[in-house]
């Protein structure tokens, strides 16, 4: 379970975590997989989600608010390549965008202030962020998608609504926010998600699926009077069901992070690891969920990713597993319950 593993990881030295998440895989104890639960599924499921955010998700980032821009536009330059692969492989994912990148450009208000008409965040810091000076949209550049290309992505969003494969476009709040109880109030949330839903609408699209920035989930009585039918949230697991919370919301497993760490691996190394997901929520029928940013590692877009989903795929033609978006999982949970 992921509390045990915390602990260990506590327990060895930093310079041993690569080693010991190796050898846990090697030995096939990672994945994790929930035996308390009784899965309602005929076959494995897959799903794949993004968190596309491009410059938006690293300007207060502790690690990488320096290099914001630079993130914005590897994303840039990885998506189209990433939908490339997707068509080859005939593999649908959800991309949870954030709502700014509809935009084809924006333009300081009253007070020389981005976007006068939203609610602004309190100062805050979590694990990942901090937010602690100025207005949060300080480093919105208010120009357009051509000459601020990190910013606004409106030509990418129209590559993947024009994608052969039926992707999904899912929310990631309209500017990045934290979403926890602690850190946001319903109100921001809400008009923070309006945004998005109207930007959204404007392509003909309907958004049902959440992915809460960096993890931080919370204000699900706010999803669910906006729409909305499910988050990615993990739990204990790696390979686990989703369920339906209390407010009727269906809550997706998270599993797998692709994409290339600080450990020295093979390129055999991280397929091998991609793939136990697969193989366990194929043996025990539950649901494995794989996602990354777009702005990873271009070597592990060459090397390994090609190889994930060619198995995704020869795993979905046998039969052995089903690749779902998260709207479908939801849909799927749903519709079960209701027999």
């Amino acid at each position: 379970m992921r509390w045990l593993y915390k602990i260990i990881r506590r327990i060895f030295p930093a310079q041993w975590h690569g080693l010991l998440t190796a050898l846990l895989y090697d030995l096939r104890i990672k994945p994790t997989v929930n035996r308390k639960v009784k899965t309602p599924f005929s076959k494995g499921i897959i799903v794949l989600s993004a968190d596309f955010e491009m410059a938006w998700a690293f300007r207060y980032s502790k690690t990488k608010g320096k290099i914001a821009e630079e993130m914005g536009l590897r994303e840039r330059e990885n998506v189209p390549k990433l939908l490339t692969l997707f068509e080859k492989y005939q593999i649908p994912i959800t991309w949870a965008t954030v709502g700014h990148l509809f935009l084809d450009s924006c333009s300081k208000g009253q007070g020389l202030n981005a976007h006068p008409m939203m609610p602004r965040h309190s100062f805050f810091e979590n694990s990942n962020w901090s937010f602690s000076s100025g207005d949060w949209y300080q480093h919105d550049p208010c120009s357009n998608y051509k000459d601020a290309p990190a910013w606004y992505a409106p030509d990418l969003i129209d590559q993947i609504i024009q994608s052969p494969v039926d992707h999904e476009l899912g929310c990631h709040t309209f500017s990045h926010i934290d979403c926890t109880d602690r850190n946001c109030s319903s109100q921001l949330l809400n008009v923070e998600l309006t945004a998005c839903i109207e930007l959204a609408s404007k392509k003909g699209i309907q958004l049902k699926s959440m992915v809460f920035p960096g993890g931080t989930n919370g204000n699900y009585s706010t999803l669910k009077e906006l729409g909305f039918t499910n988050y990615r949230k993990a739990t204990n697991y790696h390979i686990d069901i989703p369920f339906i919370n209390d407010d009727g919301l269906v809550q997706i497993p998270s599993s797998h992070n692709l994409d290339r760490s600080n450990q020295n691996w093979s390129a055999k190394r991280y397929i091998r690891m991609a793939n136990s997901f697969v193989k366990k929520a194929s043996k025990h029928k539950m649901v494995a969920h794989l996602w990354f940013h777009p702005s990873m590692d271009s070597w592990y877009i060459e090397n390994v990713l090609p190889h994930i989903l060619e198995n995704l795929k020869k795993s979905s033609n046998n039969g052995d597993i089903e690749i779902l978006t998260m709207g479908a999982v939801a849909n799927k949970v749903k519709n079960i319950s209701n027999d």
